[in-house]
């Protein structure tokens, strides 16, 4: 229960953390064989998306979110540009491949698989949403995530089994939200008096997580607003931490983030500035009919 519910106050993005370059189009660029795009109905519950078998699906989803995996964007400080509607006009997207294409495709790699479809969803925007764009690097505040005096204080973790199928480093990152276990029958999504008592306790146990998820949930907390991280540590492998800490703001009576990592968990986060390669919309229109 506790970790369905840290999903639900934290999206969590997966994979290196930055500097990491953004996915760039190659050539020729692959494409879906049927796609519809269409505004989402008033109401429903998301953003919710993902890469299947042979298909990319995102209900209820800015474009800005799908933007940010279709280029492999970490951190908000990665986009510029763009309209306003970019980011508050919700739109359901579906991509599927060709039945004679897909058994090939299910035979890739995961992060060839990931890439790919990726690209894909690259093509989609640009032919749909007639999106143009540019790279560019920027010198912006960062924080590097970094082992603190005294020392990391999880032990190593070799006995419990891995959270998620394939714990090694992703060649890139993954989806931009980590989908959260499913929920325990007969629950309900937290009302907003719910939703701030949870933000007095939080608690954090990752026996089985793989050290870049960690470095990954600690890099999207709220605290930071949206920086990009630099994982500084090194740490590789997998390791039983534990956190107990209070959202700012919250009435919780526990440390604060940044205090809780230094003292429980042995890691802290530094400001500091650094080159990030940023991706910048030139222009971007509502989307073609189907």
């Amino acid at each position: 229960m506790m970790l369905w519910r840290l999903f639900l106050l934290s999206f969590v993005f997966l994979g290196q953390q930055a500097p990491v370059p953004l996915l760039h189009p190659v050539s020729p660029m692959p494409s879906f064989s049927v796609v519809s795009v269409r505004p989402s109905k008033p109401g429903e519950e998301g953003p919710r998306g993902g890469a299947g078998d042979d298909n990319y699906h995102a209900e209820h989803s800015t474009m800005d979110v799908v933007l940010a995996y279709a280029f492999g964007l970490g951190f908000d400080q990665e986009l510029y540009g763009g309209p306003s509607w970019m980011r508050n006009e919700q739109f359901d997207i579906q991509g599927k491949l060709d039945a004679d294409a897909a058994p090939a495709f299910r035979s890739m790699g995961r992060d060839d698989r990931e890439e790919q479809m990726r690209l894909m969803v690259q093509t989609l925007l640009k032919e749909r949403f007639h999106l143009t764009y540019h790279f560019e690097t920027r010198e912006m505040p960062v924080y590097r995530l970094q082992i603190a005096k005294g020392g990391f204080k999880c032990p190593a973790d070799t006995t419990s089994p891995p959270v998620i199928t394939d714990p090694t480093r992703p060649r890139f990152r993954l989806p931009s939200m980590l989908p959260p276990p499913p929920p325990p029958p007969g629950y309900h999504p937290p009302s907003p008096a719910e939703m701030a008592r949870l933000q007095q306790s939080m608690h954090l146990r990752t026996r089985g997580w793989p050290f870049w998820l960690l470095a990954a949930m600690l890099s999207h907390q709220p605290e930071l607003n949206g920086k990009p991280v630099i994982d500084d540590t090194g740490l590789d492998g997998s390791y039983d931490c534990q956190m107990v800490w209070s959202r700012e703001g919250s009435e919780g009576t526990n440390q604060y983030l940044f205090a809780a990592m230094q003292d429980q968990l042995g890691l802290k986060m530094t400001p500091s500035r650094g080159d990030v390669e940023v991706l910048v919309v030139d222009s971007i229109d509502h989307p073609s009919e189907n």
